[in-house]
């Protein structure tokens, strides 16, 4: 099956792109990450936002584990690596032939998945108690916290966006390194151990329950297993 062929697949990019096989793998990442941008990011702030002027919490999953987790202003660090998942991934997903497909395919799930967790959002909204038990110093780390806090309403908490997408990336990436054999157990290693970080980051910095996290795995598994990995082998197996 030919290029042509798999664009069926794709939608509305055979329709209102149908050269963007032959564009430069850095346009087609530029364009990526800008379909990133609009279609999960923006839908997230708004959900965000309207949480915050609703205020309002159906539940509260706090528990013993989350007091347990100490404040440590240094996993900021691994918080904000989450927006470095997506560039990554479009970087990958950009590379020309079959590679460029998947990639367009893969951003489309994310996006999908991310509007299903903003319909949680709003019909079960809950609000992170975490901060006020903050105690803020005047380090970087500290203040770029409070940065955070200043910027982003405690809402959109569960499933969390950090975790659930940053695991299907995580995954994904995975697949397409099996696929050209560079995968190994010292990537393997690496990157799920810094994932590992990004996860405990969110509550370590105290921004998301455990519950949160727990949530976000398991969607992130539901999403990977029924949509986006049955989906790319069809495709790849039709090559």
């Amino acid at each position: 099956m030919g290029i042509r062929e798999h664009f069926g697949s794709l939608g509305f990019v055979d329709r209102w792109f149908p050269n963007y096989h032959n564009w430069s793998r850095a346009r087609v990442t530029l364009f990526l990450l800008c379909f990133y941008f609009l279609t999960a990011a923006v839908p997230y702030f708004l959900t965000n936002q309207i949480a915050a002027w609703r205020d309002a919490s159906l539940f509260n999953p706090n528990n013993f584990i989350d007091d347990m987790i100490p404040y440590m202003s240094w996993n900021i660090v691994f918080y904000f690596s989450f927006y470095l998942y997506f560039p990554i991934v479009a970087w990958y997903g950009s590379k020309e032939g079959q590679r460029r497909i998947d990639g367009f395919l893969f951003h489309q799930y994310l996006t999908l998945s991310t509007w299903v967790a903003c319909i949680l959002f709003l019909i079960a909204p809950v609000k992170v108690q975490l901060r006020p038990k903050l105690t803020l110093g005047e380090g970087v780390f500290d203040q770029l916290l409070s940065t955070i806090h200043e910027a982003d309403p405690p809402f959109n908490s569960w499933p969390s966006l950090h975790v659930f997408q940053s695991a299907l990336i995580v995954m994904v990436i995975r697949h397409w390194m099996k696929s050209d054999g560079t995968w190994t157990k010292l990537h393997s290693a690496i990157i799920w151990a810094f994932w590992s970080l990004l996860v405990l980051s969110t509550m370590g910095i105290k921004q998301h329950y455990m519950f949160d996290a727990v949530t976000g795995i398991l969607f992130a598994a539901l999403v990977w297993v029924y949509f986006c990995k049955p989906n790319l082998n069809r495709i790849d197996s039709n090559c």
